[in-house]
């Protein structure tokens, strides 16, 4: 069905399904960056607050929850460090790190915009996003809510857009992996985003 079972068990076994499809040659011993860490030319395009960023792992795809692993979304440019600001839901909960940071956990990044969306409207979903800092993470991703208690990370970047602007940029109602819930790969798929940047260094 377009337009929205827990995907807690994928969750909870992804490190171990991760370990056993990652390629031999990349490890690490940081728990975000199991493959080591990759080096993407940085977005040669104008980005603007409310962008989405989404990294892929190597191999996602044979998990059975998609191709896309996580989702973010871009707050501001910082120019003392000369990089954005992502707000992100990690399992320590809502944070923000660098886009850099962000993209060098994944062989493969996409950045999406909304579209029809204008950017003091796109500007309220990252700020909205931003002040869940400190939010822990939800870890039900059966469902999916705009004012909860707790995120996932693609719920956040969801929750965000509806919140603030009414898109709801879950390309599938009820699906049988996660039911009612939102995945990066979702958001990918909707018609209401597209791909402004992409970067592949695996070639997949």
């Amino acid at each position: 069905m377009r337009k929205g079972r827990s995907i807690l068990p994928w969750l909870l076994a992804l490190p171990l399904i991760l370990a056993l499809v990652a390629p031999a040659s990349a490890s690490s011993s940081d728990s975000y960056h199991p493959y080591g860490y990759f080096t993407h030319p940085y977005p040669n395009v104008a980005l603007r607050p409310g962008d989405i960023v989404i990294g892929h792992y190597p191999n996602q795809q044979l998990t059975g929850i998609g191709y896309w692993s996580h989702a973010g979304i871009l707050y501001k440019y910082d120019p003392t460090i000369g990089d954005w600001l992502v707000v992100e839901a990690l399992f320590e909960g809502v944070r923000v790190n660098t886009l850099r940071e962000f993209m060098s956990r994944y062989s493969a990044v996409i950045i999406l915009r909304v579209r029809g969306v204008s950017d003091s409207y796109v500007a309220k979903a990252a700020s909205w996003a931003y002040s869940k800092l400190g939010y822990p993470y939800d870890y039900n991703g059966y469902y999916k809510q705009v004012n909860g208690p707790s995120y996932y990370c693609s719920e956040l970047v969801w929750a965000a857009y509806m919140a603030t602007t009414g898109v709801d940029i879950d390309a599938y109602y009820w699906t049988p992996v996660n039911g009612y819930g939102v995945l990066p790969s979702e958001i990918v798929d909707d018609s209401d985003t597209y791909t402004i940047w992409y970067s592949d260094l695996l070639g997949f």
